[in-house]
């Protein structure tokens, strides 16, 4: 194994990916390493693609589930974020499209290198340590296929005339596409690189073993046939096998995690890999800005997903946070989650803790950084009751952090040094937030634009360079506790350890009896897997495969406060009508009206 380490030397992470060609070379191209390279980074562009985790797939197809909800009443528009899509919104095609023209590039990819005569001598790895990485990428293409269309076209097959028979191919069932996928990976997996220097912005031993533990766990599921010769529990062991792969490598103690929760993706929002803790197994890496032809990017994360963020002011120099929509909140039931959910009486009762302002309590740092106290729409002479006195504050927009505000009930508990009588008095350092404020409508704070993390813009700059997560451990820890459980029907102390090092981190104690009951422990790491993994595209296909999808979208649309100091009665109401229209169909998407047009082999899903 000692050679593969020199890939990680010789296929620096940000320098890897700046290629992103577009088009596959043919046959006979394959002649050195560094274009093997060069190929190689074709088969992964299609990720970093604004179809995919650039953002049709990881935010309007992926995100909008019982934790999150596009925000924005105003738009009239057919969006799968809205389930009110059809089979003709272009979204759902683009994000089809994009998904098999990465299979196809893998496919020419593979033929190509597999036709190549390069000398062994040449080269710093095997040449099957790069067809093991462009099979998993072409698996994990197809996974993400049959993960949300269901039967999907299994094309494992390099094209080479423009046949319009070639298009004909009719739909292979979920479940056998899903067994392909992890036959594929395992058979590949002992070819990939053992180094972790590869990882992020690439795919080693870990990552697949990580994504192998997701398909089990996905083909365990309610939704998906049974594999012949494989049963449900089968795959659940299989998932924890995978996982424990992992596990066994890093452990679970609280040391396997970067301590900051917020560090995490403080990290992907500066643009920077983790070298120490490698907790960001794998993203999507984004390269640029778009501010000149040379700094070109497709990913739009924490400008549609992020605190808002707007102002008429385009002196961007000067903003505390670069341009957001800020179109995705955080539902009532996300913060019922952090706020009161499998919370331990001693954490409730705390001593010290200083964001509490009713009751003493300890907040989960998760909620901290994930559904912050403000965001930055500024205040235009807004009228607040402060002290006992009548206080009208004005504030530019996007110049200071803005607390949410309910009622003219000011959203912070002190602000030293408050000045009524001067404009912009406000000094961020010294505002402490209400955790109760306006808690049903709070932006997703995870992908924020902050410019104390994120480069100063010099212009408007609706696309960034923000990382997407696709694996991480905690989520590796998580699904091993979660298989385990399902197999063996109780946890093991493995998988104990697993969700109480999660918690940890986040600074909540764990109740005991939730780790001893296999009930309450599935209950438990359901709702860990909410709380840790929000805003990053999974908590829908983990309702779609626990089979509580419909029911759990329709409680979220009903789960409204009442009280208007915790809500927007516009923004909820909007957020509820969202909700209310998920069905059963919505567990798969529908085969998009362009591709039925051309490929006759295929039938619409059902319920479409």
């Amino acid at each position: 194994m000692g050679s593969l380490a020199l890939l990680g030397t010789a296929l620096s992470a940000c320098t890897f990916l700046d290629t992103d060609p577009q088009i596959i070379p043919s046959d006979g191209y394959y002649t050195s390493e560094t274009k093997l390279k060069y190929g190689l980074a074709g088969v992964y562009g299609a990720l970093s693609s604004e179809a995919l985790y650039g953002n049709y797939y990881s935010l309007q197809i992926s995100n909008a589930d019982d934790l999150c909800y596009f925000n924005n009443y105003n738009s009239t528009d057919t969006r799968p974020d809205r389930y009110n899509h059809a089979a003709g919104t272009s979204v759902i095609y683009d994000a089809w499209l994009k998904l098999y023209q990465g299979i196809k590039n893998a496919n020419e990819y593979i033929q190509g290198v597999e036709a190549s005569e390069i000398d062994p001598e040449e080269l710093s790895v095997g040449k099957e340590t790069y067809l093991a990485e462009a099979k998993f990428l072409r698996a994990y293409y197809h996974f993400l296929l049959a993960q949300a269309w269901g039967d999907v076209p299994l094309r494992v097959v390099s094209t080479t005339s423009p046949n319009p028979e070639d298009v004909q191919l009719a739909a292979t069932p979920q479940e056998d596409v899903l067994k392909w996928c992890v036959d594929e990976i395992e058979a590949i997996v002992d070819d990939l690189s053992t180094d972790v220097e590869l990882t992020p912005s690439r795919v080693n031993q870990e990552v697949a073993q990580g994504i192998l533990a997701r398909i089990y766990l996905f083909m365990a599921g309610e939704t998906v046939a049974e594999v012949e010769g494989l049963s449900k529990q089968e795959m659940y062991k299989k998932a924890a096998e995978w996982a424990y792969k992992v596990i066994k490598i890093r452990g679970t103690d609280v040391s396997a995690l970067n301590p900051s929760y917020e560090q995490v993706f403080i990290n992907m929002i500066q643009d920077k890999y983790d070298t120490e803790y490698h907790e960001s197994m794998w993203e999507v890496e984004f390269l640029g800005d778009r501010t000149s032809a040379d700094k070109w990017t497709n990913g739009r994360i924490g400008d549609l997903i992020g605190l808002k963020s707007q102002s008429g002011v385009t002196n961007y120099s000067e903003w505390a946070c670069n341009y957001s929509y800020g179109f995705y909140n955080g539902s009532y039931t996300l913060w019922q989650l952090y706020s009161e959910t499998d919370r331990v009486e001693t954490d409730l009762s705390a001593e010290d803790d200083e964001y509490n302002i009713k009751g003493k309590m300890v907040i989960d740092k998760r909620r901290i950084w994930n559904l912050p106290g403000y965001n930055f729409r500024g205040f235009n002479n807004q009228e607040l009751k402060y002290d006992g006195k009548t206080v009208y504050i004005k504030q530019d927009q996007s110049m200071y952090r803005t607390p949410w505000i309910a009622n003219n009930n000011f959203a912070m508990r002190t602000v030293e040094g408050l000045d009524p009588t001067i404009e912009d008095a406000f000094d961020t350092k010294d505002l402490v937030y209400d955790p109760d404020v306006m808690s049903a409508v709070r932006n997703a704070g995870k992908w924020r634009r902050e410019t104390i993390y994120e480069n100063q813009m010099s212009a408007k700059s609706l696309y960034t360079t923000i990382n997407f997560p696709i694996l991480r451990y905690s989520d590796v820890l998580l699904m091993y506790a979660e298989a385990i459980n399902e197999y063996a029907g109780t946890p093991d102390n493995i998988a104990k350890e697993a969700v109480k090092t999660v918690r940890t981190r986040a600074g909540i104690q764990t109740n005991e009896v939730q780790l001893s009951d296999p009930q309450l422990f599935r209950e438990l790491v359901r709702n860990e897997r909410g709380r840790e993994l929000v805003f990053e595209g999974l908590r829908k296909y983990d309702l779609i495969r626990w089979g509580i999808f419909e029911t759990r979208m329709h409680q979220a649309g009903t789960n409204v406060p009442n009280d208007n100091k915790i809500r927007n009665k516009t923004i909820t109401d909007f957020a509820a009508t969202t909700y209310a229209n998920v069905s059963e169909r919505h567990i798969y998407l529908p085969i998009p009206t362009k591709e039925l047009a051309v490929n006759h082999a295929l039938t619409q899903n059902p319920l479409w």
